[in-house]
């Protein structure tokens, strides 16, 4: 199967899971508003997806796959087998002792990452309550992402991107029961909290049943510390502090607007939200069909296939990337309010979510190339190198934060993020390996360029007709929806013709973008 086939399967699931997901954050901002409770809840869970990207996503990842797929290529089934079972063991070991650690010190997690909140207010008392019931979610998650790694690693991606949605349905049910039955704020977000938990629980359980079906099934044992598995960890050092400076740098956004007005975290929150959908869809999607295939690759040396497959990923990935960031930018005032504003979700937080979003908006081309090229360097088995890069990107962001927040307030917050990705991603692509490195020809530049100059034109275009269509006093969604969609469709268009008459005028022969030949 080839990146983009991949990359298409796990961006489908993925932007459905998104989709779901915003159907929930719609009923949390309806139901619960943007105020005390849904801060501390939202601080909680981030609390634990922070260091599931640091062990699940991240570090581990990154190091086990390419192993796992060199052992299951060279030496057949059954020793891979052997490797996930031992590898299974210590990260079971590893992560219950590390979570029984974090809960016994939680109040002083809390502190360091909402440095906003009094220790002796409620917000503070109620942040750490829920986020003890939900972090040992940590476990459960960390443990389906090596059981969904090792679907990938066998080209199946469907089944591991489809329950992601799994969270977001759990909780978007426990919330409309919570609705109906009348249950007041406090008892739903910890009904929230106990969801999160059962969410992982199930969801580890579908994955584990799913490799058992392809004949992986680890077992617990207690000698697994095997010369591979000390490669693995060892492996993995340098991608945690990688992850967790990345990670680090997520926490000091939440510190810096834990200092804002309340219900700031929320709207943030929901901002970043709006952002996940292309950005999920088509960085994450990528990277994750990316990894696979290049670990693959390289075990066998074949370098030309690599190349080919990045720059067709890329090139697609880019076309949508740089229409969504139009999209996000332009009419970011619209997509709040016909997203959220409902409820107990005013004009006021639209305003403080919709700044924010064009922030957010700004780096997603950046995201995208930073997610694609770490999986160049994970597949070539090089987690100490990001580190650094990581560390860099860190260090600017802080600058800005500094700089930027007092002045521009949710919209620098939000800015200070993806300046911080654009020199992560820079660094990436510079240093990438020779042999990995997508072949920057004349052609793929001007294919870049016309993407670049379409959405220039799509802006200004959007703008004028938004101007023309929209008004924030609109009344009702019935509204609201047919305007927003019309915009949408007419952004398409304009989007999709600017960018083939680039080609054409540039001489570009594969200008007719709806065949396969546009994309190579």
């Amino acid at each position: 199967m080839s990146v983009v086939k991949s990359a298409v399967t796990v961006g489908v699931f993925t932007l459905f899971s998104r989709f779901v997901g915003y159907a929930r954050e719609c009923l949390m901002a309806a139901f619960l508003g943007a105020g005390t409770y849904t801060d501390c809840l939202l601080i909680a869970v981030k609390l634990a997806n922070v260091f599931r990207r640091i062990f699940a996503e991240g570090a581990f990842n990154a190091s086990f796959l390419p192993r796992f797929s060199n052992v299951l290529h060279k030496d057949g089934r059954d020793s891979a087998n052997t490797l996930l079972t031992d590898v299974f063991s210590c990260l079971l070991i590893i992560l219950m002792v590390f979570v029984t650690v974090v809960l016994v010190f939680f109040p002083s997690v809390v502190e360091v990452a909402a440095k906003g909140f009094d220790v002796l207010s409620e917000k503070f008392g109620l942040t750490v309550r829920l986020g003890r019931i939900c972090f040992p979610f940590l476990i459960f998650i960390s443990l389906s992402s090596m059981c969904a790694g090792v679907l990938n690693t066998i080209n199946k991606f469907a089944l591991p991107a489809a329950l992601h949605c799994l969270p977001s349905v759990i909780n978007g049910m426990a919330l409309v029961i919570c609705y109906f039955i009348g249950l007041d704020k406090y008892i739903t977000v910890h009904v929230l909290s106990v969801c999160v938990l059962l969410a992982g629980v199930l969801h580890t359980s579908i994955l584990f049943c799913a490799i058992k079906h392809y004949e992986f099934n680890p077992k617990f044992n207690f000698h697994f510390w095997t010369p591979k598995v000390k490669d693995i960890m060892k492996n993995m050092i340098p991608g945690i502090i990688g992850a967790g400076v990345w990670q680090l740098n997520m926490l000091v956004d939440t510190s810096i607007s834990s200092y804002l007005p309340t219900g700031t975290i929320t709207c943030i929150n929901l901002a970043d939200r709006l952002n996940q959908f292309p950005l999920a869809t088509l960085g994450i999607s990528l990277s994750t069909a990316l990894l696979p295939m290049l670990s693959n690759c390289l075990a066998v040396k074949d370098y030309e296939k690599a190349g080919d497959e990045m720059r067709k990923g890329l090139l697609f990935a880019f076309f949508l990337t740089f229409f969504a960031t139009t999209i996000l930018i332009s009419c970011s005032d619209m997509l709040v309010s016909v997203a959220f504003q409902r409820g107990l979700f005013g004009p006021e937080e639209v305003q403080i979510t919709a700044s924010a979003l064009v922030g957010f908006a700004l780096g997603l081309p950046f995201y995208v190339l930073s997610k694609v090229y770490a999986a160049v360097y994970f597949a070539a088995k090089d987690t100490k190198t990001p580190v650094i890069f990581a560390a860099i990107s860190v260090a600017v962001n802080l600058v800005c934060l500094v700089v930027l927040v007092p002045f521009f307030k949710y919209f620098g917050l939000a800015l200070c993020t993806s300046i911080s990705s654009m020199i992560n991603a820079i660094l990436l692509i510079w240093f990438s390996d020779k042999n990995l490195r997508v072949n920057w020809s004349v052609s793929f530049f001007f294919k870049i360029g016309a993407q670049i100059s379409a959405s220039v034109l799509t802006f200004f275009a959007l703008r004028q007709f938004s101007e023309m269509v929209w008004s924030p006093d609109l009344g009702n969604c019935a509204q609201k929806w047919p305007i927003f969609i019309s915009v949408i469709c007419v952004g398409s268009v304009v989007f999709l013709l600017m960018t083939m008459f680039f080609l054409l005028v540039t001489g570009q022969k594969n200008w007719k973008l709806w065949k396969k030949e546009a994309w190579v």
